[in-house]
């Protein structure tokens, strides 16, 4: 089984898989935390849905986290999956 966990203002989260592995967070200067987590396991879960590691969708994660927190908007924006490093394109 696996586990991932984040660790809020801390900046970082943990997963097990084989291996306990820490991950630190990109730094950014912090506007709103509202809505990290969910766009966190947005992009975890979007990584693992398209065959990435769990290493690589944790670093999706973390982007997509990393985006929302820096606006007071609490909106993350649109990224085009090439971005997220997932092979494929979507028609504008």
């Amino acid at each position: 089984s696996t586990i991932v966990e984040t660790k809020g203002k801390d900046g970082y989260c943990c997963y097990k898989g084989k291996d306990t592995i820490s991950e630190k967070a990109v730094k950014v200067k912090v506007v709103d935390t509202t809505g990290a987590g969910d766009a966190f396991c947005a992009g975890l879960s979007i990584g693992l849905t398209y065959g990435k590691t769990l290493p690589e969708s944790v670093e999706i994660g973390t982007k997509l986290a990393s985006s929302v927190i820096i606006s007071s908007e609490n909106v993350c924006p649109r990224f085009l999956p090439r971005e997220l490093g997932l092979g494929m394109d979507i028609p504008d």
